[in-house]
């Protein structure tokens, strides 16, 4: 396979996407599955071989003993004892879950991948196939390895899935066109994920399904993927429910309340769960995240299509004693995604619930959308507009606030913070972030192209990659690790952004540049020579960008123009090497344009610098 060569106006556009390989440099990503760690986990055990959870100082849940615990917010009271008792006692002592060091965040990295297949004539897309992946880093992996083995199975199961998918959706598309010649639309076959929650008790995905096939509409249906952490096994819904017949019950109390208007429609949820046998209820779809479980009906399940999908949650504060103990157990600090397919209520005291939710109006005009924050009956509508927008429930400091990342021009990123509590917005606080750490790449094969786009989930409000668009040595995005802060806005971790760009810059003469090591601190000076090409690294985002050379078998590099670029074929941290090196240059944007760096126009000492806009 080789790289397709990505049209300079696609980098401009691109630069704020760093050009990693989801699956390791110079490799189809659907072609040969993930590659970030192989099926053979860190212990060098056989992907199906059983593990005991109590080996590689690991207890019974799968927690190293060498991390940081989250404090426990065990929402019964209880916890579950070795015997797997649900009562929680043991020897008249409740105990939390079977975690001494309490539940802890573990950190996951999700790709989403797209195949697309075109038409040979007219580069017309025929079939798209999107599928999606979740990996952990190698420390993770070492202190959950079954959980490993189980994610990379799952990986190299989806991989196969979507290529045969892809493979039959161009058939299905060259079939339909041969006595349907006009037809303009594609085949296709979609999953997004929404990472619900991931800790040491659980991982939980909501997984969004779309199809078409042609005809008058296409289907669609949501479901979990649901792993207990420790063991790495799926879990069915009798897995974390205890008391089933009084679920089943607090079920339909729920879904009348829910839907009264439709109720002479809709069969009940809880009647229809009642008529399962045991194997078809433990395969209700259903997602648990950090404050209940939700349980998913997918058109024709319990209406006609027009009727749409249906959806009920039941919140562990309202009835404890239905779930398995292990599972209420979690991070006192969490993060739940907001979306269309899952409503919200957040607990108010006082045994209210408070629905919360984010609406839109279209604009003709500017082709964007209005934003308005629905909390319970106060509305809040900021003044701008964007073109999309992603929304999160942020639990910290015993507090929940609407996290809003949204995007505008040029791929500029606001992000606005709603205090739920106090239903309040400060429009003046909007700050330029949005949810950072991504890796694109874009791989071109024989029959089907391949993209992906690679990066942290955000589930732990102590540690989320938050990025920043930067105008230093052009423009650019960086990246560092935040917090949330006491006031409920991001708080940074990290001194340096982590700059991701496409393109590296060449040095026009020698230039005499300080030396710092990888705590920044300055150690000398030395001469880059003429001609040297270098990447800018990481950056305060203010005053100094810090610079590694790259070597010129790396790079794309176009100098038949007197607008010259040279592109970072796999763009990705990869490149960065804290012993090598680093060459801190200072810039100056005081007087406006030309910039400065070192106290010279930096077009003086650079070529290859763009801005955007």
């Amino acid at each position: 396979m080789r790289k397709r060569d990505i049209a300079f106006g696609l980098g401009l556009m691109m630069m704020a996407i760093s050009l990693s390989a989801c699956s390791g440099a110079g490799k189809n990503s659907a072609t040969e599955g993930p590659t970030a760690i192989e099926a053979t986990d860190a212990t060098g055990k056989n992907p199906g071989a059983d593990e005991d959870a109590s080996k590689n100082g690991q207890d019974a849940a799968g927690d190293s003993t060498g991390k940081t615990p989250c404090s426990g917010n065990d929402a019964s009271g209880n916890g579950q004892d070795a015997s797997g008792d649900t009562t929680g006692k043991q020897d008249g002592i409740s105990v939390q879950g079977s975690d001494e060091q309490g539940v802890q965040h573990i950190p996951l990295t999700v790709a989403e991948y797209s195949l697309s297949a075109t038409k040979s004539d007219s580069y017309a897309t025929m079939a798209q196939c999107d599928y999606f992946t979740l990996e952990l880093d190698a420390e993770t992996a070492k202190q959950y390895p079954a959980l490993q083995r189980a994610l990379v199975q799952a990986a190299k199961d989806e991989t196969a899935h979507a290529q045969k998918s892809i493979a039959e959706l161009s058939t299905e598309y060259q079939e339909l066109t041969a006595d349907w010649s006009d037809y303009e639309g594609h085949m296709s076959e979609s999953v997004k994920p929404h990472v619900m929650r991931a800790d040491s008790r659980i991982v939980s995905v909501l997984c969004n399904f779309e199809d078409y096939h042609g005809g008058a509409h296409g289907y669609y249906y949501t479901y979990g993927l649901n792993y207990d952490a420790a063991s790495g096994r799926e879990l069915k819904l009798s897995d974390v429910v205890s008391k089933k017949a009084q679920f089943i019950e607090r079920v339909r109390d729920k879904f009348e309340e829910k839907y009264a208007n439709d109720s002479y429609m809709l069969t009940n949820a809880g009647e229809y769960l009642a008529t399962l046998g045991d194997e078809e209820y433990a395969s209700t779809p259903w997602i648990m995240d950090s404050e209940s479980i939700t349980l998913f009906f997918a058109p024709y399940v319990l209406g006609t299509y027009a009727d749409g999908a249906q959806e009920v949650s039941i919140y562990f504060d309202e009835a404890p004693e239905l779930f398995t103990a292990k599972y209420l157990d979690t991070c006192a600090e969490y993060v739940i995604p907001l979306l269309p397919s899952r409503s919200y209520e957040a607990n108010a005291g006082g045994g209210k619930r408070v629905a919360i939710d984010v609406d839109f109006d279209y604009n003709d005009e500017y082709g964007s959308y209005a934003r308005e924050y629905v909390i319970g009956n106060t509305r809040i509508r900021p003044e701008g507009y964007s073109y999309s927008s992603d929304s999160y429930i942020v639990v910290a400091g015993g507090k929940h606030y609407l996290y809003t990342f949204s995007s505008a021009e040029n791929d500029y990123s606001m992000l606005e913070v709603v205090d739920v509590d106090t239903k309040s917005l400060d429009e003046s606080r909007t700050e330029n972030a949005g949810l950072g750490g991504m890796d694109y790449t874009w791989d071109e094969g024989d029959s089907y192209d391949t993209s992906c786009l690679r990066g942290p989930a955000f589930t732990d409000p102590s540690d989320v990659a938050l990025s920043r668009r930067l105008e230093v040595l052009g423009t650019t995005n960086g990246y560092r690790s935040c917090h949330v802060g006491a006031d409920g806005y991001p708080a940074a971790n990290d001194e340096f952004y982590t700059i991701l760009t496409s393109f590296a810059i060449r040095a026009k003469k020698d230039l005499k540049l300080d030396v710092v090591d990888a705590s920044g601190k300055k150690t000398g000076t030395k001469i880059v020579p003429a001609g040297t090409y270098l990447f800018d690294m990481r950056t305060d985002g203010e005053t100094f960008v810090d610079l590694q050379t790259i070597d010129a078998s790396a790079l794309g590099i176009n100098d038949e123009s007197e607008w010259k670029y040279f592109q970072i074929a796999d763009r990705s941290t990869d490149h960065i090497n804290l012993t090598k090196p680093i060459y801190r240059v200072h810039i100056d944007h005081s007087d406006g344009w030309p910039y400065h760096v070192n106290g010279v126009e930096e077009d003086s000492l650079f070529e290859g610098i763009m801005y955007a806009g």
